[in-house]
């Protein structure tokens, strides 16, 4: 990296020199530029990026760069300020770029920012690692919808209570998780290739024994992707469906592999063949992810699906439909209050009994999940978040729109390089 740096930095003395007849910079040198810190992060923080198929060009130059921590710093603070002189474009999609770009930039410098770097506010963290300015709600303005709920529940007991009964009922067991998912998949897929011009794209589908992550996608590069399911944990049908939407169609595999045929493959726009761990992207992707849930299957179709075609795979038959439908329509009523309990526990305005609790009524989650999300958020910090506002940023979007219209605008989402403050202008 440092003879990487040492080539640029004569370089830009050489158009200082002599402006006339040296070409200007540009976005695809930036993005090309980008790309090789990218690739020198992968040697010494694997865990920070993930890498599909880069032009191999940019593989070559980053073995010969071979940069540091430092330098590569040093890089993406010079990738930033190349990006604040570039003149506006006029062009929507490019100008969406080159934000999307820095962020990037920006969101990488902070994660590789020194250990013992004093750590900013949660506000903070999220405007650098995620590209938005999160909101902070009060939980109050979430009670109407839990006190909706309660009352919607039936049975005896903590509204948790009676929300596990009745998940429980409806536990897919563990030999039939496969035909359910395998099924969901496939529903997902033909009904968002009804609204979507859907990539060239496969999915493989995974089914392991993994006691800790219930579901996962993994984008591999031109259009192919892995999705693993693990059936040590107990799901209900409703959540295996939700999860085939959301990791599958048109949820996460098919926003990155959109991304990569459309902005890569078509446009040879390279920093489309690498992404961080954590990423400004993730608030859209994730806003795509679960607000297509929903837009595939709305409530009536969603209970309809599950009852006739996926209860009866998994040996089981749906119990109070009713109960069901209020749960569905109530989840998404609550979303904002995460963001403000993340907030508050990794402040220490509340200790981790109180954020249980709060995570218990206002997530709609048992003691067991709100245990899970303490510990996520003690290992990684505020990302939750991002999720969270990417929905809800959505639905203020669609509000008042017809199914047509929300389908057009979930598409511009698919395929075009947005942050969340792209997704929030959308019209």
């Amino acid at each position: 990296m440092r003879k990487l740096l040492l080539t640029l930095t004569a370089a830009f003395s050489l158009i200082a020199a002599a402006p006339s007849t040296a070409p200007a910079d540009s976005i695809d040198a930036i993005a090309r530029d980008y790309v090789v810190l990218v690739l020198n992060v992968k040697d010494f923080a694997p865990d920070l990026v993930g890498v599909s198929d880069p032009p191999p060009a940019l593989v070559t130059d980053a073995k010969a760069a071979k940069g540091d921590r430092g330098a590569v710093n040093a890089g993406l603070a010079k990738i930033i300020d190349r990006i604040d002189r570039l003149p506006a474009s006029s062009d929507p999609l490019i100008a969406m770029r080159a934000r999307s770009l820095r962020a990037h930039a920006v969101s990488l410098q902070f994660q590789l920012r020194s250990p013992e770097s004093p750590r900013p506010s949660v506000a903070e963290q999220v405007r650098l690692t995620s590209g938005f300015e999160p909101e902070f709600p009060p939980l109050t303005q979430y009670d109407p919808a839990i006190a909706q709920l309660d009352s919607a529940m039936p049975g005896q007991g903590e509204l948790s209570e009676r929300i596990e009964a009745l998940k429980a009922v409806a536990i897919v067991p563990k030999n039939r998780v496969e035909p359910v998912v395998r099924t969901a998949i496939a529903e997902c897929r033909k009904r968002a290739a009804m609204h979507l011009k859907m990539p060239k794209e496969s999915i493989e589908v995974r089914f392991v024994d993994d006691p800790l992550i219930p579901g996962q996608s993994e984008y591999l590069g031109n259009g192919r992707g892995v999705i693993t399911v693990s059936t040590a944990v107990p799901a209900d049908v409703d959540r295996l469906l939700s999860l085939a939407c959301h990791e599958a169609y048109p949820g996460h595999h098919t926003n990155y592999a959109t991304l990569d045929e459309q902005l890569f493959r078509h446009r040879g726009w390279p920093e489309f063949s690498v992404e961080l761990a954590e990423t400004p992207q993730f608030p859209v992707s994730d806003a795509i992810s679960e607000y297509g849930i929903g837009l595939t299957f709305p409530v009536e179709d969603r209970i309809a699906f599950e009852r006739d075609v996926l209860y009866p795979l998994a040996g089981l038959s749906m119990q109070n439909e009713p109960a069901w439908r209020a749960l569905i329509q109530a989840r998404s009523s609550v979303l904002g209050a995460t963001s403000t309990i993340v907030r508050d526990y990794l402040e220490h305005r509340i200790d981790v009994e109180t954020a249980k609790k709060l995570f218990i009524r206002y997530r709609l989650q048992n003691r067991r999940s709100a245990e899970q999300m303490i510990k996520m958020l003690d290992a990684f910090g505020p990302f939750v978040i991002a999720s969270d506002a990417g929905w809800y940023t959505v639905d203020r979007v669609m509000q008042g729109k017809s199914v047509d219209e929300r389908w057009r605008l979930l598409q511009r989402m698919e395929s075009e390089p947005m942050l969340l403050e792209d997704v929030a202008a959308l019209r």
